[in-house]
């Protein structure tokens, strides 16, 4: 169970911090814990997740480690890619998955194609991008443009 001021991030949400654990009034069902989500990229953004069985992914940021190992071999993705398509679906999946492995990889994936998707497909691919850069800027304490940049870099 996340605490009260604990980073997190979420499948759907990203990178926040757990503002409170409160119980609500849920039907007949009686009161629930949820936690009470707030985006560190919006602070005017809260989520309210149910603390049992949550539909999202909720998890710790990656260590430091990780993320340095991910970012290393950024540009190996291309190359891994290349003769990729993904689909909406898959786009769906890595991103509620929250993995930062699959993070990085649809983020390279949205960096190498976004001019050729399609609307939907972009979207949910740019979130996986968002998702994945604020969580390096969080774990790093970096600038989110600055990592965008250096990971566009390694790609080219």
């Amino acid at each position: 169970m996340f605490e009260k001021k604990d980073y997190i991030v979420s499948g759907s949400f990203g990178v926040c911090r757990v503002e409170k654990v409160t119980k609500l009034v849920v039907g007949r069902e009686g009161q629930m814990e949820y936690y009470v989500l707030q985006s560190v990229k919006d602070t005017k953004k809260k989520s309210y997740i149910p603390v049992e069985n949550p539909k999202t992914v909720l998890r710790f940021p990656m260590e430091e480690t990780l993320a340095k190992e991910l970012v290393a071999n950024f540009s190996t993705q291309k190359e891994e890619l290349k003769n990729s398509r993904f689909t909406l679906e898959d786009g769906r999946e890595m991103l509620e998955g929250a993995e930062p492995a699959e993070w990085a990889k649809g983020t390279a994936y949205y960096m190498i194609y976004h001019r050729e998707m399609d609307e939907q497909l972009r979207e949910v691919f740019e979130k996986i991008c968002d998702h994945f850069l604020m969580e390096l800027a969080f774990v790093f304490k970096k600038n989110v443009e600055e990592l965008r940049d250096k990971l566009e870099t390694a790609l080219y």
